[in-house]
């Protein structure tokens, strides 16, 4: 019976040190949850952007149209100054032989690239064509002689809104385009290019090259050639004696 009893006790004894070791056991064997840290995400920082600064423009300011302040006659030139050939043109812009010659007068000068020099003369007869050369300066005053020239002899105004609608087609300040006109800042500039002209001897529909009248009413390409080609052999005769 004492020995039973014993047995017992020791069973109870020994269930009771495997039940606290297993607690002990449990505690010290807990699973670490995982680190629910958030990870650091892979580098995002944003790289520098390519430069867009938008480089300066190319530098297209007109160059100032001569002074004409006091009114004084506007030498227009286009073309190499420093070319073998002059042509003076002294155009009425309503004379239609006038518009022919100065179609020709373009067409030499891409066909003579750096050998012709053009200069333009006001010679206008009639009110209206008056006019019509004070557009063109009112048009040079904003850098657009010779595209609004050009564009005139394509087509030329006969009254003042076709010539308003070839000012704004070209791009012209509007503005100062109609003050120009209205004012008369022109006028006496225009004016004085004409008597500089007859001063000379000029008649009508008259173009010089090389100072030598060229008397074709208006002529041909192929006379405005041959004559331009003559005065080119002249001076090579000359460099060469």
């Amino acid at each position: 019976m004492r020995n039973w009893k014993y047995t017992v006790s020791v069973i109870m004894i020994t269930i009771v040190i495997m039940a606290i070791g297993g607690i002990l056991w449990n505690s010290g064997t807990t699973e670490l949850k995982p680190d629910k840290t958030t990870e650091l995400a892979p580098d995002t920082t944003i790289e520098s952007a390519p430069d867009t600064t938008t480089e300066p423009a190319p530098d297209t300011t007109t160059e100032p149209a001569p002074d004409s302040v006091n009114s004084e006659p506007i030498t227009w030139q286009r073309g190499n100054q420093d070319a073998p050939i002059t042509i003076d043109e002294y155009p009425d812009l309503g004379c239609h032989i006038c518009i022919e010659k100065e179609v020709m007068v373009l067409q030499a000068l891409n066909a003579y690239p750096g050998k012709i020099r053009v200069i333009h003369h006001h010679y206008a007869f009639s009110a209206f064509y008056e006019k019509l050369a004070e557009a063109l300066e009112a048009a040079g005053e904003q850098g657009k002689f010779w595209e609004f020239h050009d564009r005139l002899i394509q087509n030329v105004p006969n009254d003042m809104p076709s010539l308003l609608a070839l000012a704004e087609a070209v791009g012209l300040d509007m503005g100062r385009f109609n003050d120009a006109l209205d004012s008369g800042k022109y006028t006496e500039t225009v004016k004085k290019s004409k008597e500089e002209a007859i001063a000379r001897g000029v008649k009508e529909v008259s173009m010089f090259i090389n100072g030598k009248e060229y008397d074709k009413s208006p002529g041909t390409l192929e006379d405005l050639y041959n004559a331009i080609d003559n005065e080119l052999a002249k001076l090579d005769t000359n460099d060469k004696q």
